[in-house]
């Protein structure tokens, strides 16, 4: 049986390209088509595209709904927040709620850690990949918890080997991912009606891994240079659709994370343990 074939009421945060547009497209071609997505992301253009692509390619009734949203910015991350669903209408009519964490960004890897002076940007690393999704699970569950108590709820995180495998020059980007992680076991503990997954969607063709040649780590510019041409390097499409099959089955612990590779059965060791 399906878990994801019901009216869904979606956001998915970072939609506009990469791993976010194709788990948009994907979780589209799963969901009933009575569907409502709200795709966020800074550039609306972008976001437009990918709403055409789902309109085109998966079904044109979709309702889905673009929302220019700076995730490093204070008032527009608290704009959103407070309007969340404001002109969704009745939310009663659906039967399923989720919520897609894809949006973050790698941070500073130019510098080392000994190197990390700017009080400034640190901050706003962090409220970007921690302090916004945070605020946004919350008010997520409190919009929902004021309008319909029995939606099914789901909370995805993307998160990242690096939580437990730490690289040279990827200091905050590390940091983000392990406390981004940990927030959400908690969250589980203390939510058990609500489905959480942290989802590891291995290495993967984005611009994510064409900025870590500016790393000052010379074997992690190698490491981001090699990626290139591997079987192993997969696809935003690839990673998408194996998250919506985990997500469709729903046979994971809530709290748990899933790796695309381990479902996937996929060894990269030691192509990441080379050198």
């Amino acid at each position: 049986m399906s878990m994801l074939k019901l009216p869904t009421l979606g956001i998915i945060s970072g939609a506009s390209r990469g791993i976010g547009r194709a788990i948009a497209i994907e979780l589209a071609k799963k969901v009933d088509p009575a569907s409502t997505f709200y795709l966020t992301a800074r550039s609306m253009e972008s976001l437009e595209e990918t709403a055409h692509v789902i309109k085109r390619d998966v079904d044109k009734k979709l309702d889905v709904r673009c929302v220019s949203i700076d995730m490093s910015d204070e008032r527009s991350v608290s704009g959103f927040n407070k309007s969340m669903f404001s002109n969704a209408g009745d939310i009663s009519r659906f039967s399923h709620a989720v919520l897609v964490h894809n949006a973050g960004s790698v941070g500073i890897i130019d510098k080392k850690a000994r190197e990390l002076h700017d009080i400034s940007a640190i901050q706003n690393y962090f409220f970007f990949n921690m302090t916004a999704p945070i605020t946004l699970t919350s008010a997520f569950l409190q919009h929902l918890a004021n309008n319909h108590s029995k939606l099914r709820k789901t909370v995805v995180q993307i998160t990242s080997l690096s939580v437990t495998a730490p690289q040279k020059s990827m200091h905050l980007y590390c940091t983000g991912k392990a406390g981004r992680e940990i927030f959400f076991r908690v969250m589980a503990l203390e939510e058990p009606d609500v489905k959480i997954l942290s989802y590891d969607p291995g290495l993967v063709n984005t611009d994510l891994y064409t900025g870590l040649q500016s790393s000052t780590d010379t074997e992690m510019r190698m490491l981001a240079k090699n990626l290139s041409g591997q079987p192993f390097f997969l696809s935003p499409q690839q990673s998408a659709e194996t998250l919506c099959n985990v997500l469709e089955e729903e046979k994971y612990e809530s709290g748990s994370i899933v790796r695309a590779y381990e479902v996937m059965n996929i060894d990269v060791g030691a192509f990441l343990n080379q050198g």
